[in-house]
């Protein structure tokens, strides 16, 4: 059981699930809890990125919070991802 006031993340890209609009969509039009409007649409993955790829496409996303530093984002990212139901192995 989920509690309410725990935020969601994507499960791809670590993207806060906030707003219904954030949220993907099924094959049944329904909202899917796991994966945001980016990663997920009709119940699929919106693009077949590798775990490699995924990473570097995100190192925009997290280099600032890194000082500019491509290298620290990455390491976080890396650490970060692999945690997360698409890229467990």
């Amino acid at each position: 059981m989920s509690n309410q006031n725990e935020m969601l993340f994507c499960q791809s890209c670590v993207m806060p699930l906030r707003e219904d609009k954030d949220f993907g969509e099924n094959a049944d039009g329904g909202k899917c809890n796991d994966y945001c409007c980016h990663c997920w649409k009709n119940g699929k993955y919106t693009d077949e990125s590798t775990f490699e790829q995924a990473v570097e496409a995100n190192i925009p996303f997290w280099i600032k919070d890194f000082d500019g530093d491509a290298d620290a984002a990455r390491a976080k990212i890396i650490e970060v991802f692999k945690g997360l139901k698409r890229w467990e192995s």
